[in-house]
C-alpha cells in the first residue's frame, strides 16, 4: 500500500511544455499553417455547419438527425469550439440557441434526453433505457464537458449537471454498492470522467460517491483489466486515471486503494497490450488485433497515476511510445480506415506532448495533422472541406486542437482571412508571432487556468476532452508586455487584463509580441 496521502507530494518529473529544451519553432512557417487552417475553420462553420441548423426546430442536423450518441456528443460540439476560435458570437447566439432547443423538445425521462423523432416533434417514445442512458452519458462526456472546458459554468455546465442528476436517480441496476446506471463498461467510464469534474467543480460529495461506487464496482477485483484498449473500452481507464487525481486533490482516503488498483492495471496493459515501440493493441493480449488510435488517451490515465502518486513508474514507458512514433510504419498508418482514426491518434499524442515534449513526436504530430486533417502543404493534395458528421467533426476537433499548440492557446478575435498567429513558450515568457496582410485592430487572448477556474482541479489533470493548456496568464500576476512592430511599445498588464485580451492597432505586416510574468 501507499503511504498515507499527505505524505505524497506532487514533484516535477520530466520537463513541460514551457520548460523543454525543444529547438525553436520557425514561428512564420508555423504561423502560415495556423492561418491556412483557421480560413478553412470560418469556411466549415458558415458553408457547411451553420446551414445544418433546423429552421423550424433549432436542432444541428449535422448528420441528418438530432440524436444524442452521435450528433450531440460528436458533431455539436465541435461546432461550439470552431465558433469559440473563429466567432464568439456564434457560440453566444446559435450554438446556444441548439442548447437550448434540445432541451425544450428533447426532454424524456426527467431531465434525460433522447433522440428527437422527426415524424412526432418529440422524444423518441420507444427509446430503452440502454439507448437513453447510453446517448445521455455519450452527451455529457464527449459534448457537454468538452464545451464546458472553453465556457466554464454556464448554461452548457448546468445542462450537464442536470442530466448526471437525473441518470443517477434512476439508475436501475443493482450491485452491492448501490444501484448503477448500466452495465456498459463505456457508459460507466465515461460517468467516472463527468462525475469526478462535477465534484471538483461543485464540492458535492454525491458526485464522488457514485464515482467510487463505479470504481469499487469493478476494481474491487484486484485482476481486472478492460480488454478492449479501443474506442468504447478505453473511457474505464481514463476516468480511473482522472479520479485518481481527483482524489489525490481531496486527500481522500481512498486513494491509496485505487492507486494499488490502478498499478496493477497498468503494469498488465503494458506487458501484454503494446507492441515494442509501446503502441496499444485494440485488445488486450491480441496483437493481430491492430494498432488502438486511442494509445494517448489510455497513456494519460497513466500519466495521472505518476502525477497523483510522485512516482516516475510509467515516465520511460510514455517517452518511449513517443520516441518512437516517429517511424515509418507510422507515417500515414491506416488506424481504423477513417479520418476519425487520424484525428484520434494525434489527438492522443497532443495531450501526451502537452505533457513530455518530444522532438519526435512533435514532428510525427506535425507531419500526420497537415496530411491527414488539414491538407498543408501536401505534395500533389487537393483541398479539401471537412463534413459535418461526426467523424468528420472529430477531425474539426483535432485540428482546432493542434492549430491552438501552434498559438500556445493564443487567440486573435476578431480573426479575419489571411491573419498569421503562432507562439513559443519558454518557461515564463511567451513569444508572439503576428503578421498581417493589412490593418487589423482587435484583441490577442490569452488562456487561462482553465483547471482551476473552471473545474476546480488544484492540478491540471491531463484529462479526455479537452483543449490542453500551453501557456496561461495567472490572474493576479502582472506581465510585462513588448510589442516590437512599427511602432515599438511596452506596457504593464495584469493577468486579467490578459485574459480578457491584449488590445492592438497593427497598421499590417509582420509584428513580435513578447509576454514576461514579473
Amino acid at each position: 500500500m501507499l503511504k498515507h496521502l499527505a505524505a505524497v507530494a506532487l514533484a516535477p518529473r520530466v520537463p513541460t511544455w514551457a520548460t523543454a529544451q525543444m529547438p525553436d519553432r520557425d514561428l512564420a512557417a508555423d504561423a502560415k499553417v495556423v492561418a491556412y487552417a483557421l480560413s478553412k475553420l470560418r469556411r466549415w462553420l458558415y458553408e457547411r455547419a451553420m446551414p445544418k441548423i433546423d429552421p423550424k426546430t433549432g436542432l444541428y442536423r449535422a448528420d441528418g438527425r438530432w440524436n444524442y450518441r452521435d450528433t450531440a456528443a460528436d458533431c455539436y460540439p465541435f461546432f461550439c469550439w470552431a465558433a469559440y476560435v473563429i466567432a464568439p458570437d456564434v457560440l453566444n447566439n446559435e450554438a446556444l440557441r441548439i442548447l437550448e432547443a434540445e432541451q425544450r423538445l428533447c426532454n424524456h425521462l426527467d431531465r434525460i434526453p433522447a433522440r428527437y423523432d422527426w415524424s412526432t416533434g418529440g422524444p423518441d417514445q420507444a427509446i430503452t433505457w440502454e439507448e437513453l442512458v447510453f446517448g445521455a452519458s455519450e452527451y455529457v462526456k464527449d459534448g457537454l464537458i468538452a464545451i464546458v472546458e472553453i465556457t466554464g459554468k454556464g448554461p452548457w455546465y448546468h445542462r450537464m449537471q442536470a442530466i448526471e442528476d437525473d441518470i443517477w436517480k434512476h439508475a436501475p441496476v443493482p450491485t452491492r454498492y448501490g444501484p448503477i446506471p448500466s452495465r456498459n463498461v463505456e457508459v460507466n467510464g465515461e460517468q467516472i470522467q463527468a462525475l469526478a469534474r462535477l465534484f471538483s467543480m461543485t464540492g458535492q460529495e454525491r458526485y464522488l460517491h457514485w464515482a467510487l461506487r463505479l470504481a469499487h464496482f469493478y476494481v474491487d477485483d484486484p485482476d481486472y483489466v478492460p480488454r478492449r484498449l479501443r474506442d468504447h473500452g478505453c473511457e474505464i481507464i481514463g476516468g480511473l486515471g482522472l479520479l485518481l487525481g481527483v482524489l489525490r486533490d481531496a486527500d481522500h482516503r481512498e486513494f491509496p486503494w485505487l492507486a494499488d488498483r490502478l498499478r496493477t492495471m497498468f503494469d498488465r496493459i503494458l506487458a501484454e497490450g503494446c507492441n515494442p515501440d509501446g503502441l496499444m493493441f485494440n485488445t488486450l493480449g491480441d496483437a493481430q488485433s491492430g494498432l488502438s488510435d486511442n494509445w494517448g488517451y489510455n497513456y494519460i490515465a497513466f500519466h495521472c497515476y505518476d502525477m497523483a502518486t510522485g512516482e516516475s513508474r510509467y515516465e520511460k514507458a510514455i517517452q518511449h511510445v513517443l520516441r518512437r512514433i516517429w517511424q515509418e510504419k507510422y507515417f500515414d498508418y491506416p488506424w481504423e480506415g477513417s479520418i476519425d482514426g487520424y484525428a484520434d491518434s494525434i489527438e492522443g499524442a497532443i495531450y501526451l506532448l502537452n505533457r513530455f515534449p518530444v522532438l519526435e513526436a512533435l514532428r510525427w504530430v506535425d507531419r500526420e495533422t497537415k496530411r491527414h486533417l488539414i491538407w498543408y502543404d501536401v505534395p500533389g493534395g487537393k483541398e479539401k472541406l471537412w463534413g459535418t458528421m461526426k467523424l468528420e467533426s472529430n477531425a474539426v476537433r483535432t485540428a482546432i486542437m493542434y492549430t491552438l499548440m501552434l498559438t500556445a492557446g493564443v487567440l486573435a478575435r476578431p480573426w479575419q482571412q489571411g491573419l498569421e498567429l503562432a507562439a513559443r513558450v519558454d518557461g515564463t515568457k511567451l513569444t508572439v508571432y503576428l503578421r498581417s496582410p493589412g490593418p487589423w485592430r482587435g484583441r490577442l487572448v490569452f488562456d487561462r487556468p482553465r483547471h482551476r477556474d473552471y473545474f476546480g482541479f488544484r492540478h491540471d489533470w491531463p484529462r479526455l476532452n479537452t483543449l490542453p493548456e500551453w501557456f496561461t496568464v495567472a490572474r493576479t500576476r502582472s506581465y510585462r508586455v513588448r510589442i516590437i512592430a512599427a511602432r515599438s511599445e511596452e506596457r504593464l498588464l495584469s493577468g486579467k487584463a490578459l485574459a480578457e485580451g491584449l488590445k492592438l492597432d497593427h497598421p499590417g505586416g509582420p509584428a513580435t509580441i513578447e509576454l514576461t510574468a514579473v
